[in-house]
């Protein structure tokens, strides 16, 4: 396959170029890896093209691949727009489909359930869903963007799989999700997520490796790698979700009508167990507070006996289904899933076990205290429960049964694994990334910063698959193109937060007046960036500048805002949270100033954070250096990196937090960081208005 018919990442579709040398060096370190039957990692920063590289690299191969993506919006992404375009460069005709979870795409049962259960400010979002959901071919959620109260509409109109009737819908033939896991049976180039990759692990777990739904292939390729640790521990983790309570309580109501009627009081057994199941839950969601507050001994007391309460009512259900249990196998089925429940309920009272951790999942609905009416939120008020899982994705991998294993990049059932993103480590080895998955760099062997920069425990590396790795330089001239300041005299990281958002607020002010907007602020929680759109807002009253704020408007909105703001009549600042340290794309003037409003460390409170902490301390190892730093590292190289987009963009690196320099661990963060020349506060004013004077193409 010739590579000068490949298209760089920043060119139209219709433009065919020339392969960049990173290109180049990307394909031959892949195809060298494959040859020899490796696993490869590469680290290709922003504008590298490592998109088409990877996809010419497979395609080379000419069997069918899997790509799979972090985010819905690099998915989009690649199914309509990159893959058709290389395609079409290419001359070759390739099936190629994309599959999402059952919740991304509409279901039509609980859409013909809505009607009559949703009114009021619901029917006019309502009937706009019931037009589109009969006119729509793919039926993806993602279409209905633009319609308000969507977000309130969504628990409704999908189904979790544990919500899926099935074969038993009266729409199982016009299912959306599963023509779309018929599409993708039938596809030579599938694009998936990695939720939904590690949710087919966990499905061939359940029921056994004949059973799964998503058809994986033997190249595949994760972008967007460096969540795969985050993302997996999730959906591998075990537990119990108290919609399968609910479910089983309905069938249990179901069969012992038909089966042992009048051997029990079976409704007032069912009664008194769903009761109890909704006071535990609501119990839980109290425990949840505000994410730094501490947890007051009342509500857990609470919560404690609520879990009692329920595991002894539990208890006499099953009790009494084991009395009849001769009337019916279904009747004796029951009344084992019924023990499974009692066992998990006792293993959430004991606490977790050694090397694991456990928390309570809840929507976030739940976090945000509106939890009380749980049948205003339909089926997400279930989607809920506790979890457990060890403080590693490589020992999550390794409690799955061999089979399973084989098809994940522990096992040996996948050929070639390629992983890639914009960041993966601060190191050659990428040892960061690497053993965090349980493998094992080419360079561990010869590089003595691999001690310095694990981020796991994993005392199984010496045995752990091998992978080779491959770090590209950024072709952008930061050192040229971009500035970094670091405001003085703001108040301290500790301070609260409406307090660092006023003085930060105040100090920007001004230089959003220079630019006309052109501004994002990346803030590392929800309550600093509330605090400073509010901030923001109040000091650009009656300017022509308009504040956009994360959660406010479907992303996709937020960022065309931005995008068309220049040279409009209204500048644009957008805030947000960790939804947009990453995804991010806006280049030439939509983005000139880019702040960040502290050092994005992991959240003290993080439960699993907390843990891996402890862990690696009791070991005798160095936590902070050994796992906080190089994360913190990664997330902000994310972040910094939402800038510069393009070879003609230029700009300014605001980090609102003096410890980058008052501190020693300071110049490890910033080594991480492209080439940022530091410009003082005093100089900032000219070279912002010379920005403002300078018309800039993307």
């Amino acid at each position: 396959m010739p590579l000068s018919v490949a298209i760089a990442s920043d060119s139209a579709p219709d433009a065919p170029l020339r392969l960049r040398p990173q290109q180049e060096q990307m394909i031959a370190a892949i195809e060298a890896a494959w040859a020899q039957g490796q696993r490869v990692a590469i680290e290709a920063p922003t504008g590298t093209g490592k998109t088409y590289a990877y996809l010419i690299a497979a395609l080379a191969r000419q069997e069918r691949f899997v790509v799979s993506t972090a985010t819905r919006a690099l998915q989009d992404q690649l199914v309509d727009r990159d893959i058709p375009a290389l395609l079409a460069h290419q001359g070759l005709q390739r099936k190629v489909a994309v599959l999402k979870g059952r919740e991304n795409y509409v279901c039509l049962q609980g859409l013909e359930q809505a009607r009559s259960k949703l009114q009021g400010r619901h029917a006019g979002a309502l009937a706009q869903v019931e037009r589109w959901a009969q006119s729509t071919q793919g039926g993806d959620l993602s279409e209905l963007d633009d319609i308000s109260h969507l977000p309130s509409l969504v628990p409704h109109i999908t189904a979790s799989h544990d919500e899926c009737l099935g074969q038993r819908c009266s729409h199982f033939e016009r299912c959306f999700s599963n023509q779309a896991r018929a599409r993708a049976a039938q596809a030579d180039i599938l694009v998936i997520n990695h939720h939904l990759f590690f949710s087919e692990l966990r499905h061939r777990q359940m029921l056994g490796v004949k059973h799964g739904f998503v058809p994986l292939a033997q190249t595949m390729v994760m972008d967007e790698a460096h969540q795969l640790q985050a993302i997996g521990l999730k959906v591998l983790a075990k537990g119990l979700n108290v919609g399968d309570m609910r479910d089983y309580l309905q069938t249990v109501e179901r069969e012992t009508g038909l089966h042992a009627r009048g051997f029990a009081p079976w409704h007032a057994l069912l009664q008194q167990v769903q009761q109890a199941l909704v006071q535990w839950m609501e119990a839980e969601q109290r425990l949840l507070g505000p994410a730094d507050a501490p947890t007051d001994v009342a509500s857990r007391n609470t919560s404690r006996q609520a879990l009692v309460n329920l595991h002894n009512l539990l208890s006499a259900l099953v009790a009494a289904l084991q009395g009849v249990a001769g009337s019916a196998a279904v009747v004796a089925q029951l009344a084992g899933q019924g023990d499974v429940m009692l066992q998990a309920l006792r293993q959430w009272a004991q606490g977790a076990g050694q090397d694991r951790v456990r928390w309570w999942d809840s929507p976030g609905f739940v976090r945000a205290g509106q939890g009380g009416d749980l049948q205003a939120h339909g089926r997400y008020a279930w989607r809920q429960g506790f979890r457990e899982s060890p403080l590693w994705l490589w020992q999550a991998l390794q409690a799955l049964g061999p089979q399973v294993q084989a098809s994940s990049w522990l096992g040996q059932g996948v050929q070639r694994w390629l992983f890639t993103s914009a960041t993966l480590g601060d190191d050659e080895a990428l040892t960061w990334f690497a053993q965090g998955l349980g493998l094992r760099s080419d360079h561990s062997d010869n590089s003595d910063n691999s001690d310095n920069s694990d981020n796991s425990d994993n005392s199984e590396t010496g045995d752990a698959p091998m992978l080779a790795s491959l770090r590209l330089r950024s072709h952008f001239d930061w050192a040229q193109q971009a500035r970094l300041v670091v405001p003085q005299g703001l108040p301290g990281t500790d301070a609260p937060a409406a307090e660092r958002a006023q003085a930060l607020a105040q100090w920007l002010l001004p230089h959003l007046k220079t630019l006309g907007g052109r501004c994002m602020v990346l803030c590392t929680s929800t309550a600093a960036m509330e605090a400073l759109a509010q901030a923001l807002r109040q000091g650009l009253q009656g300017q022509a500048i308009g504040v956009l704020q994360q959660g406010e408007q479907p992303k996709r909105r937020l960022l065309q805002a931005m995008r068309t703001a220049p040279g409009g009549k209204t500048g644009r600042v957008l805030v947000g949270t960790l939804g947009l340290w990453e995804g991010v794309d806006l280049p030439g003037e939509a983005l000139q100033l880019l702040v960040i409003d502290k050092l994005p460390f992991p959240p003290r409170h993080d439960v699993l954070h907390a843990a891996r902490v402890q862990a690696l301390r009791a070991a005798g190892r160095d936590a902070f250096g050994r796992y906080v730093l190089p994360q913190t590292a990664m997330q902000l190289r994310q972040g910094v990196g939402r800038l510069i987009r393009s070879a003609s963009d230029q700009g300014v690196v605001v980090i609102a937090d003096e410890r980058l320099h008052s501190r020693s661990y300071g110049a490890a963060l910033l080594a991480a960081l492209p080439p940022l020349p530091s410009l003082d506060d005093a100089a900032l004013p000219a070279f912002l208005q010379a920005l403002a004077e300078k018309e800039i193409r993307p």
